[in-house]
């Protein structure tokens, strides 16, 4: 949750918001599954179990009053909410302009959740399977190429006597590879299908390939070598395997399902596309890239890739391009690799026929699909809300600074002088014997009565900064130690050297002696604080005005820690 709806000690204002969306609306939900009513918004049942999944770790401490801090922090959502809905921030165009994308995004989501189901199943015998088959790793060396034609291309050239890792520096244009595509000792479970069965079934030293990978391009692969190894027992990684598997089953799924969305709409990517993109993303005046030059009206319209067929044909042009690459959300590709171009295009166009079949389906009247555009476009209303109505013309004043700085006052702790207990010793064995014995011995005296009788043990106090030579180099160390603490060996003429830290002095500078880069951060500090105490006036007020039914008795009925969801 946004701290703002806790009593803990303010974050970033970037973390906060983020924290806080919630579907808050509900209507006509079941009164006895309802928590507190804030103005027309409700609190159910499950959207607080929703909001503990979620955020569970934030909310430590015993259970009856995490429930209710996060049941706090819910109500305080609503209200403001409930304000910015008196506001008509829902209307204003920086979020009105916001929901197309969010509902596009959470169609297309929607859809690809029909393909792959919430809980993929994997079976213990697949689990013990796995780890049976992890009892050894392999050192694997891949080549990645963009096409078939380039992967036989590449073994060509490697039969024919090339060095197998110069091949992989000058084939695997799609990059993503180490230098010479050396991956180093792997263990089965590590690579892609059907990659990754050649780890534990590939003969030693033999090249083997052209093998696909949907979504990644074609393969090369040569196992060196194979070494057993121990392993912890299976009990201790028995989850960990089964969410690996899960998670390789849902990327086939998902990879399958954008296969066929590939092939119902007839996806292709033109010949020239990619290289029409290259061109125009490399294309240099004065030394500059070519995105910094607007395309012509002709680029706009070159075609990247066509969809779709009679009365339903598409095209994907340029122009479409450069939209999609504005979109600081979506991953962008090399510029400087044509087939990684080539496959972000085909990627972007998958995303716009998911939308189309998404829509087609009308899943984004989905109660679910619904449920998550409100709760983001809730999330883009508290952003506004808070840039509106609290950030602009909040100004930090001295009490907030004074805060910041005790705050920090930990971070601006400096040495001033530290009381050791010194001794050297002949050989490094004795002197770690008696740093052993300092860890449960009163004081290095007494470790050294047992380790190493008769080494002198001397006393010595160092002021910093002008401390010996020998102890410079310790400053740090010594700052974050505590008393008691041992400091070595540490090799010095005559033998090695062990100190036991046995008190320090420390102390801040002044608020007003503190460096300029140090007072400009407490500076932006303070103006966090400022801004978070007038959000909690704010919150209060609404608070007083909105007066909100709270049923905090129906909490008791809640487990804590929460379930899991089904299939989560």
């Amino acid at each position: 949750m946004n701290h703002r709806f806790a009593t803990r000690p303010p974050l970033a204002v970037t973390a906060l918001l983020a924290l806080l969306a919630l579907t808050l609306a509900g209507c006509g939900a079941d009164s006895s599954r309802v928590l507190a009513r804030v103005g027309s918004r409700t609190i159910t049942t499950d959207e607080f179990l929703e909001a503990a999944r979620d955020k569970e770790s934030q909310y430590p401490g015993p259970p009856d009053s995490a429930k209710a801090l996060l049941l706090d922090d819910l109500v305080r959502a609503a209200l403001v909410l409930s304000d910015a809905e008196r506001l008509g921030l829902y209307r204003e165009p920086a979020v009105a302009g916001a929901r197309g994308p969010i509902e596009a995004e959470e169609a297309q989501q929607a859809l690809y959740r029909s393909f792959v189901p919430a809980d993929v199943p994997v079976s213990d015998a697949e689990v013990e399977q796995l780890y049976v088959w992890r009892d050894s790793a392999a050192h694997v060396r891949a080549i990645l190429c963009p096409s078939r034609g380039a992967a036989h291309a590449a073994a060509a050239e490697i039969a024919g006597g090339a060095r197998f890792e110069a091949i992989a520096d000058r084939f695997g244009s799609l990059g993503g590879l180490p230098p010479g595509g050396d991956l180093g000792y792997l263990l089965p479970g590590a690579l892609v299908p059907p990659l990754d069965d050649y780890i534990r079934e590939g003969p030693l030293g033999t090249v083997i390939g052209p093998l696909e990978s949907p979504g990644e391009g074609w393969f090369l692969i040569e196992v060196l070598e194979r070494r057993k190894r121990t392993q912890r027992p299976l009990e201790e990684q028995r989850l960990i395997l089964r969410d690996m598997l899960r998670q390789r089953k849902v990327r086939s799924l998902r990879l399958r399902a954008q296969q066929a969305l590939r092939e119902t709409y007839d996806v292709r990517t033109e010949p020239g596309g990619a290289p029409a993109l290259f061109g125009y993303l490399n294309q240099t005046v004065g030394g500059s890239g070519g995105g910094d030059l607007p395309p012509t009206p002709e680029q706009r319209a070159a075609v990247l890739a066509r969809y779709g067929t009679g009365g339903a044909a598409a095209v994907y042009t340029l122009g479409d391009a450069l939209t999609d690459l504005a979109d600081q959300e979506r991953e962008r590709p090399n510029p400087a690799m044509t087939p990684a171009i080539e496959r972000w295009i085909e990627a972007q166009v998958i995303r716009r026929v998911a939308l189309i079949e998404a829509k087609r389906r009308r899943l984004i009247e989905e109660p679910e699909t619904a449920r998550r555009i409100d709760r983001r476009v809730d999330n883009q209303v508290l952003d506004l809300y808070y840039d509106v109505e609290i950030a602009h013309g909040v100004e930090a004043g001295p009490e907030d600074l004074r805060e910041a700085y005790e705050r920090s006052l930990e971070t601006f702790q400096r040495l001033d002088a530290v009381e050791l207990l010194v001794a050297t010793l002949a050989d490094s064995s004795a002197a770690a014997r008696v740093v052993a014995h300092a860890g449960h011995a009163p004081s290095l005296r007494e470790a050294i009565d047992m380790a190493a009788p008769g080494t002198r043990v001397s006393a010595e106090r160092a002021r910093f900064p002008g401390a010996p030579g020998r102890w410079k180099p310790y400053e740090s160390v010594l700052k974050e130690a505590s008393p008691h603490e041992c400091l070595g060996p540490i090799p010095v003429r005559g033998g090695w050297l062990v100190a036991q830290l046995v008190s320090k002095e420390q102390s801040a500078p002044a608020l007003e002696q503190l460096p300029p880069e140090a007072a400009q951060s407490l500076r932006q500090q303070a103006e966090e604080i400022a801004r978070d105490r007038a959000f909690t006036r704010r919150v209060e007020s609404l608070r007083q005005a909105l007066k909100p039914d709270v049923r905090r008795d129906r909490l008791r009925a809640i487990p804590w820690p929460v379930a899991a969801s089904p299939g989560g």
